[in-house]
């Protein structure tokens, strides 16, 4: 058994993919008696974090500043809560982990997508919409998305091998009208997610690079966050590697804040999706849940 421990900043779930292929690579390699030979490696993170800063002061970024501008000053319901602490850490954090049958994952893969031509994200999407608003009667749902943030805005750039922190977080309003019906719902989910330009990576870029900003004020802090993080059964179809069943430990520090007030995350693991919510008892009593 083999424990590794990398600090978040320094590799994301797609750079957990690629250590994990090159360990199964050399690993086996050393089985056979044959020398480690990996894929050459890829342009490093330090030059793609160069590129953003230039791109983010380019005319593709000034493009993007009317959507996010437009974004920023929407009106959103906040959630209701039993208590309102002045702050909330991981400590006083709850789980609440679903898991789909493995029938009904199968479903949601291969079917489900059929009518609507959607993808994974629309659907989990429209469920937490019509979730939050059967709950809180909110219609403009804002949630914090997550994006795995290498997308091909630098075409001269090779990052398919690169490790680090790609990782990209922007909000999105999910339209819960009272007027539609489920199939409206999709569709308005999936036709608003494809209108976010570039998958969202600009949103960070304008907020934290872009010089054009300096007047703007992206505040936007959404009280829910969505993370779908794929299928990690594929990573170890016939590999010589699995995941251990020992526990690794504590994830997150307890004492550190929690920054938001819902948290989902989902993967599919052994051919079901499993969906995990986080949140804080300070805020919600079990009961509510």
């Amino acid at each position: 058994h083999l424990l590794m421990v990398i600090h978040h900043l320094v590799v994301d779930t797609v750079s957990w993919r690629i250590l994990f292929e090159d360990l199964t690579t050399a690993y086996e390699q050393a089985l056979n008696g044959q020398p480690t030979r990996l894929p050459h490696k890829t342009d490093s993170f330090r030059t793609w974090a160069e590129g953003q800063s230039h791109y983010a002061n380019g005319p593709e970024m000034a493009a993007e500043l009317a959507f996010w501008q437009e974004m920023e000053q929407g009106v959103y319901d906040p959630l209701p809560k039993d208590e309102s602490p002045f702050h909330s850490l991981n400590k006083d954090s709850e789980l609440m982990t679903v898991t789909w049958t493995a029938q009904e994952t199968g479903q949601l893969l291969k079917q489900a997508h059929r009518a609507y031509n959607t993808d994974m994200n629309d659907l989990l999407l429209t469920a937490l919409g019509l979730a939050i608003h059967r709950w809180a009667g909110i219609e403009r749902v804002l949630v914090n998305l997550e994006g795995h943030g290498r997308e091909s805005i630098l075409p001269e750039l090779d990052i398919t091998r690169t490790v680090g922190w790609f990782t990209t977080q922007f909000p999105v309003v999910l339209d819960m009208s009272v007027s539609q019906d489920l199939s409206q719902r999709i569709k308005q989910v999936k036709e608003g997610l494809r209108r976010i330009p570039q998958k969202g990576i600009g949103y960070g870029m304008l907020r934290y690079l872009s010089a054009a900003c300096e007047q703007e004020r992206f505040v936007t802090e959404p009280e829910i966050s969505f993370n779908y993080l794929g299928q990690f059964d594929q990573d170890m179809q016939n590999q010589s590697i699995g995941v251990s069943p020992y526990a690794s430990g504590a994830e997150l520090s307890a004492h550190a804040a929690r920054s938001h007030t819902l948290d989902l995350n989902g993967l599919i693991s052994e051919g079901q999706l499993q969906l995990t919510i986080s949140y804080s008892h300070q805020e919600y009593r079990k009961e509510t849940m």
